[in-house]
């Protein structure tokens, strides 16, 4: 709506992950330099965890893009499979028609595969699988048996878990405790600095190419800061309402009341009016009769 306003050549608070508009905070640079180490050295497992928001999923993006020449990759971003569904969704994401529907003849093919089409020729390959926190525990074990897959010299497959903090204690467990021992490279993903947030929000505005000067008052970003605590997700949320705000007073500087506007938008609060109709006595009315009643007193 407020795009074509500031001459945006695209949004520039997507919610979606977008690597070629990726801001490498220090927290994001250190957490792909852990990952590429890893992988290059041939780690078996590697674990990166955040909270709700923080850029996980992007940083595999990037990671991603940034190894595709040497690394194979299969992408899990639904941790709610079985185990024949899991390993059938790796051969889909490596390019390969699942061969079978038992356990060991997926995993000979996807063996077999990883030995001659990836290893063979040089290469790596990488299975990520986001939202891990989710993954149930005989997932788990699945996935501590892929680790096994290697030669003499290496491992076959690498895994990186990404998940929210839930996912590191979910790890302590007795049950998952061979699998922790075998994760070589851990990553704690922490929110932007007070700082980091603002260059944040210019990166992105100058990444998206307006067409006229937009300034966020220092307020406005304090504001903003404090309602996200430096979590990506949320920056983004606000400064889209806030630049909505802006596009409705046909204004290009993002004042703190804006911001004040954005944050009630999201949490819902222009609902308030609605909440008192509900508790008006028609209202209770509507909400205590039945169908038939409402219908006969609004002469339906």
């Amino acid at each position: 709506m407020y795009k074509k306003f500031f001459g945006f050549k695209e949004s520039p608070f997507p919610i979606t992950p977008n690597p070629d508009s990726f801001y490498l905070s220090s927290e994001h640079l250190e957490a792909l330099q852990h990952l590429i180490y890893g992988i290059n050295n041939g780690e078996g497992f590697l674990l990166l965890v955040g909270g709700i928001g923080t850029g996980k999923t992007t940083i595999s993006r990037v990671l991603i893009k940034k190894l595709k020449d040497s690394v194979v990759t299969s992408l899990i971003l639904n941790p709610f499979l079985n185990e024949i569904e899991f390993l059938q969704t790796i051969l889909w994401d490596f390019g390969l028609i699942p061969e079978g529907e038992s356990k060991k003849a997926l995993l000979d093919q996807l063996n077999e595969f990883l030995l001659f089409d990836v290893a063979e020729k040089g290469k790596r390959a990488l299975l990520i699988i986001d939202e891990a926190q989710n993954l149930g525990l005989e997932i788990m074990e699945q996935i501590r048996i892929l680790s096994n897959l290697e030669t003499d010299k290496e491992k076959l497959l690498q895994i990186l878990l990404i998940g929210q903090e839930e996912l590191f204690f979910k790890l302590q467990l007795p049950e998952l405790r061979q699998l922790n021992q075998r994760i070589s490279i851990r990553y704690y993903l922490k929110p932007l600095t007070k700082k980091e947030t603002r260059e944040y929000i210019y990166y992105r505005i100058s990444k998206a190419e307006p067409q006229v000067e937009i300034e966020f008052k220092r307020s406005a970003l304090k504001r903003i800061y404090k309602f996200s605590n430096g979590i990506p997700r949320l920056i983004n949320l606000v400064c889209d309402r806030a630049l909505l705000a802006a596009f409705v007073e046909n204004k290009t500087t993002i004042t703190k009341p804006m911001v004040i506007k954005a944050e009630k938008s999201l949490r819902g609060e222009n609902f308030d009016s609605l909440e008192k109709k509900k508790k008006s006595s028609f209202f209770k009315k509507i909400y205590s009769k039945e169908e038939s009643e409402i219908k006969n007193e609004l002469n339906i």
